[in-house]
């Protein structure tokens, strides 16, 4: 399409550009030595050719001079060798001056090369069979910056030339001129090879040259955004390489370390542990140099006694031998972040509280001003007084399961076998209706590391609810042991329907609840209760022998290497 930006290089170009460039389809230039825009290394190899075509110039104007002085060809070969000369030369300084209108440099270079070497070979006469060297340079500069198109066609020029050189002489300028053909027609090829040479070797060098730009952008790149997210991080960051030295720190570590200077302002290596302000930390780091894991956070002193804490990432694969990622962090910081978090969790807590007990309040508010209203009946006077005493027992419940939270501090965790517990359980809740309740094992002996009391909690919990939305027939509530000898899952399941999609990640959110009957605290104690003891509560919905759901009580997997 006219006049819209296509590559700078064409499919067989030996061009390496740095952006496109609008051109004209109908240029010469373009067709030839595709693009006008070749990058840095293209140019000033560009300007060594030149230099290269000044000194061949140099060479034949003296070859001139030496061996054709006096006669009037000679004196003829002589002027152009200087005019050639001197043609470069404005073509060199040229290139030297601009890059405006490379391809039509290249292009009249190799012009005017032919143009010149073919008359100076004319006029040396045919003994000059040393001459037809001189057309490297041409062909070199086709096959480097030009086209394929442009390669082929320039040896074949020179092939046509030298051809045609050897043609004449067999009319009679020489005898033996047989063999000059012969010459003409091998040097030809060798030129035609050479010249498809240099431009796959141009064109394997662009793309080389092409994909080093690239990597040099991209490194170029990473380092800068590193550099401002290590400027810009709140925590102090330092990278420490393996001789205890401080290759980079953002100006948040000086100012929490106490270090002189500005981390812009001094060269890698430039602090090290020996400085009063980093000997505390120093010595802490080299107590886990040699581990092979993250340590655990580090807490010292800086020299003004204010308590820091530092995380050490050991990284053991890097050119140049190994380095540590240091991030300090001030524990006053910590602390107001932990107490921000703190305030803000009890704001939730009570906000939510608070809602769920105006509910009950304003009930027992408005059956008190009915049971004061006169003319009621000693039956509605009662289920006045039993709507009271209802909302007042639902208070209380809301009290107790809030003091809960509270109480249920965690407790020296028992290895203990929850199969006698499960039994006790289930005798209790299915006396009503034998068979409600199934109880399986994948092992009756598997043990489970809890506190007794507060796992009996969770799974009379989880029970209950499994009781109000089950159906009433044989194996409605399934209660499931998986995993020995150590208890890998310990799953309560229910017929009842499932958990609305939309429903299930706010199930076990505080004040929660579909019941108006509930507090919505129940599902919440159980899940802080399952973390504390290094499990998991979770709800999920189960395709095996129909599609039932079920609450999970999950061991988490042991860190690598406990």
């Amino acid at each position: 399409m006219p006049g819209r930006a296509e590559h700078a290089a064409g499919p067989d170009s030996g061009f390496a550009f740095e952006r496109r460039q609008p051109r004209s389809p109908d240029s010469l230039a373009s067709r030839l030595i595709a693009g006008s825009m070749p990058s840095r290394e293209r140019v000033r190899s560009f300007r060594v050719l030149g230099a290269a075509r000044l000194v061949m110039g140099s060479i034949l104007l003296g070859w001139f001079i030496l061996n054709a002085l006096g006669e009037h060809r000679g004196s003829i070969g002589m002027a152009v060798a200087a005019l050639y000369v001197l043609g470069v030369l404005a073509q060199w300084l040229l290139s030297l001056l601009t890059t405006r209108g490379f391809a039509w440099q290249v292009l009249s270079a190799v012009l005017f090369d032919l143009l010149a070497y073919t008359l100076l070979q004319w006029l040396a006469g045919p003994t000059a069979h040393e001459l037809v060297l001189s057309y490297t340079l041409p062909v070199l500069a086709a096959g480097v910056w030009g086209t394929l198109r442009f390669t082929l066609a320039t040896a074949a020029a020179v092939s046509l030339l030298l051809l045609g050189q050897a043609l004449a002489g067999l009319q009679g300028w020489t005898t033996g001129s047989e063999l000059q053909l012969f010459a003409a027609g091998f040097v030809g090829a060798a030129y035609f090879a050479m010249g498809t040479l240099a431009w796959q070797l141009s064109r394997r060098l662009v793309r080389q040259e092409q994909r080093a730009r690239s990597s040099e952008i991209r490194a170029g790149r990473q380092l800068a955004i590193n550099r401002h997210v290590l400027l810009e991080h709140p925590d102090g960051v330092l990278v420490v390489d393996a001789r205890m030295r401080v290759e980079a720190a953002n100006p948040a570590a000086a100012n929490l370390l106490g270090l002189p200077g500005t981390p812009e302002d001094l060269a890698p290596g430039a602090w090290d542990f020996a400085d009063p302000a980093l000997a505390a930390l120093g010595d802490r780091l080299r107590e886990v140099a040699g581990s092979v894991r993250a340590a655990a956070p580090l807490q010292f002193e800086n020299v003004d006694g204010v308590q820091l804490r530092a995380r050490v990432q050991p990284l053991r694969h890097l050119p140049g031998g190994p380095a540590y990622v240091v991030f300090v962090q001030d524990m006053r910081d910590i602390g107001n972040q932990i107490q921000q978090d703190k305030l803000a969790a009890l704001g939730r807590l009570v906000a939510a509280l608070a809602h769920e007990i105006r509910n009950p309040l304003g009930a027992i508010a408005h059956a008190n001003e009915l049971a004061a209203e006169h003319g009621l009946s000693e039956t509605q006077r009662m289920r006045m007084s039993e709507l009271i005493s209802q909302n007042v027992d639902r208070l209380n419940r809301i009290v107790e399961d809030v003091l809960d939270l509270g109480r249920s501090g965690t407790r020296s965790p028992v290895v203990l076998q929850p199969m006698r517990m499960l039994r006790e359980l289930v005798a209790e809740f299915d006396a009503d209706a034998p068979g409600r309740i199934v109880l399986e094992a994948q092992d009756a002996q598997a043990t489970l590391e809890f506190d007794p009391q507060q796992l009996r909690r969770v799974i009379v919990n989880l029970l209950g609810n499994a009781q109000r939305f089950a159906s009433g027939g044989p194996g409605a509530i399934r209660i499931s042991l998986r995993g020995g000898p150590r208890l890998r899952e310990l799953a309560v399941a229910n017929d009842g329907p499932l958990v609305a999609p939309t429903l299930r990640t706010q199930i076990f959110e505080p004040f929660f609840t579909t019941d108006s009957r509930g507090t919505g605290l129940g599902l919440y104690i159980c899940q802080e209760l399952c973390s504390r003891y290094g499990t998991r509560l979770f709800y999920r919905v189960v395709q095996q022998g129909g599609t039932h759901g079920e609450f999970v009580i999950g061991v988490m997997a042991p860190a690598a290497g406990d």
